[in-house]
């Protein structure tokens, strides 16, 4: 099966001052995807990688954004049945690699720091964390600063 991008764009972003806490304060990703109704013969596919950024013991992320991403698949393809997907993982680095990107982009005019974000490592924790949710084990530990899938 083949699959091809279409488009890709930012959806939406939002970034406000963290609250301030004592020392370093660690940073908790939690993110996903979610995918729009296919077209009547599921070739055309929209998903929607989310991602929130939130300040350990803070109760509202102090960022969030959004990236939208069309594609389209050479046959007939259920996004949502088929959630282990390679092409489906690349989307969701895709999108949230382009999600941190925006966001340092935003924390850099606002004299904030940088968001370090490693995609190898966050991917190799998503992927055990499907695998053991599979088997239903508890979740691996994400890497140090992520908190999500």
């Amino acid at each position: 099966m083949q699959f091809d991008i279409s488009r890709d764009q930012l959806d939406g972003i939002a970034l406000q001052q963290p609250a301030k806490t004592q020392g370093t304060a660690e940073i908790n990703i939690n993110g996903g995807m979610h995918f729009l109704p296919s077209s009547p013969d599921k070739t055309m596919h929209t998903a929607i990688v989310s991602l929130g950024l939130q300040l350990k013991g803070q109760e509202q992320p102090f960022a969030r954004g959004g990236w939208r991403i069309l594609f389209t698949s050479s046959e007939a393809f259920s996004p949502a049945d088929e959630q282990g997907h390679p092409f489906l993982r690349q989307l969701l680095m895709l999108g949230t690699s382009k999600v941190i990107a925006q966001i340092n982009n935003l924390c850099m005019h606002a004299n904030l720091p940088l968001l370090p974000f490693d995609a190898a490592q966050f991917a190799k924790a998503a992927e055990q964390q499907r695998q053991q949710g599979a088997q239903g084990a508890k979740p691996a530990a994400p890497p140090p600063g992520a908190d999500g899938n």
